[in-house]
């Protein structure tokens, strides 16, 4: 018996072709911590970062709190010891740890409580990946913060606004807030208690989160890096000036504190692309990288379905000004609409955007089986999608861009073939990914309906695009498919406002050019003969 030749597959079991990649060891690592049992990882990781925390800090030698204790000799009056310096004595290694292991467990027990309680707003997609990363940043820096203490660096060098920078690129402003109370207050136990360099290294840190919180490329990036690195110059020589220094000696903190604020930057603009294909968290620099049409990816759309990426282009400039229109993320709709339909690649002439010069492969297909051909296209962009390592948020749009709209044209051409209505099921023809949830997948799906019914109009003038998009938001209201957005009806009506100026601004006035003499005669004479 003649064996199948059976397609190539992965230890994941996941396809491998000219549309499905084989996964990285970053997508492997990613795909285990997402199928570990939640509540087991927390766990995990609460422990895991308690122990290491606790061994970076509590281990190494750690002067006392010098200053708090020669007060106290100081009011007894004995001069003596305080003259000898007797009273420095290095604490006990357990005692030390006992005491660095209580303040970490407070500090995971605050975070715990911080994401039981705020969870959900700030890390809405990939919740897992998202606490491994926040614990591995928290864990980096306080490592390379001891290295600093072991190689005696001044501690005014740690560079923990690079902490801040990468985590607010990756996890947001929020949790990275919490994250950099914790780790400066580590790193001025580590240094001698030192809490003058805790309060600096907090100030310059914090004021790193709020000046990229929307930063949108990487040359914004390098100019607030340059930014917060004077802003911290600035801080530690206030510091400085504090804790008792002189002005030359203030100045010259001052100065370490700008070398802190480029070595911090200078670490984000290395870790920050290696962090964000590591965990797959979708950044304004990673969005620009998969809007370019030279991705890879959307150079197969262009090859394989011509017509979708054509389409997909349009959409996504409808879809950009729409966002803009209301508050949503332009550029997360934009890049969103030029992946929404990559699914169709694994059967383009069953779209008619790709039927140039082929017969409609529908004509030979009942109309249940052309719904679920059309259907597929969906799952199909998903898993081309999750093979080429697309974010979360892209996904999700790919998913949500019909809702559980109606395929109409082939319903109403099953209900004219069926003998009674009854036999035609309505959920066959009906899309079954799940409603839009987010205001760019509400958007895409406005867009994409209204271009492609807009594109089928034989004379598409102002005023049929206008009714289009009108009938377009009444249908999918009545519909429901807006039930489960985050947008209102005043952004939904805002949103169809801007879609109908950008598409009457692409078909706007064409001239038409006068025909040669010589056209003129070929078309002469072509109606002679027709005559």
């Amino acid at each position: 018996m003649k064996l199948e030749k059976q397609e190539p597959k992965t230890p994941l079991g996941r396809r491998v072709d000219e549309l499905h990649r084989p996964p990285t060891r970053f997508e492997r690592f990613r795909e285990w911590i997402e199928g570990l049992p939640k509540i087991r990882l927390y766990v995990f990781l609460i422990a895991f970062t308690w122990l290491a925390l606790t061994a970076l800090i509590g281990l190494g030698p750690r002067p006392p709190i010098e200053r708090i204790i020669a007060q106290g000799i100081l009011e007894r009056g004995d001069l003596a010891q305080l003259e000898s310096g007797s009273f420095i004595q290095s604490p006990h290694l357990w005692k030390s740890l006992l005491g660095v292991g209580l303040i970490v467990a407070t500090e995971m027990g605050i975070a715990w409580y911080f994401l039981e309680r705020f969870g959900r707003r700030v890390l809405k997609t990939n919740t897992a990946i998202r606490l491994v990363l926040a614990a591995s940043l928290m864990i980096l820096f306080t490592a390379l913060a001891r290295l600093f203490i072991e190689l005696n660096f001044n501690p005014y060098l740690t560079p923990l606004a690079g902490l801040s920078i990468i985590g607010t690129m990756l996890l947001g402003p929020r949790i990275m807030f919490l994250v950099v109370v914790i780790t400066s207050i580590n790193v001025g136990i580590m240094s001698g208690n030192d809490f003058l360099l805790t309060a600096a290294l907090l100030l310059g840190a914090g004021f790193a989160i709020y000046t990229v919180v929307r930063v949108r490329s990487r040359q914004r990036l390098l100019k607030a890096g340059l930014f917060i690195a004077g802003v911290t110059a600035v801080v530690t020589f206030a510091v400085g000036l504090i804790g008792g220094a002189g002005p030359s000696d203030a100045l010259w903190q001052g100065v370490l504190g700008l070398a802190n604020g480029l070595l911090s930057l200078m670490l984000a603009l290395v870790l920050l692309p290696l962090l964000e294909d590591a965990f797959n968290i979708l950044t304004p620099m990673k969005l620009l990288e998969l809007s370019n049409t030279g991705n890879t990816l959307l150079h197969k759309l262009l090859q394989k379905a011509p017509g979708t990426f054509t389409h997909s282009m349009q959409v996504g400039s409808l879809a950009d000004s729409a966002a803009e229109r209301v508050g949503a993320d332009p550029l997360l709709a934009r890049v969103g609409a030029y992946y929404h339909d990559i699914g169709k690649m694994e059967h383009p002439a069953y779209f008619i955007e790709n039927q140039i010069g082929q017969l409609n492969p529908h004509a030979t297909l009942s109309p249940a089986l052309s719904a679920k051909v059309i259907k597929r296209h969906v799952k199909d962009g998903l898993e081309i999608g999750r093979a080429w390592g697309l974010p979360q948020e892209i996904l999700d749009l790919i998913a949500q861009h019909h809702g559980s709209t109606r395929i109409e044209y082939f319903y109403r051409k099953a209900l004219e073939e069926a003998l009674d209505d009854s036999e035609v099921n309505e959920a066959d023809f009906r899309y079954s990914s799940g409603l839009p949830k987010s205001k760019e997948a509400g958007i895409l799906m406005l867009a994409d309906s209204v271009e492609a019914t807009v594109k089928a109009l034989p004379k598409p003038t102002p005023k049929r695009i206008e009714d289009v998009v009108a009938d377009t938001i009444r249908r999918k209201l009545e519909d429901g498919q807006f039930d489960e957005c985050e947008l209102t009806m005043h952004d939904i009506h805002e949103a169809g406002e801007a879609i109908r100026e950008a598409l009457i601004g692409f078909l706007g006035p064409r001239i038409e050019y006068p025909e040669t003499p010589a056209a003129r005669k070929a078309a002469g004479k072509t109606a002679g003969d027709t005559t």
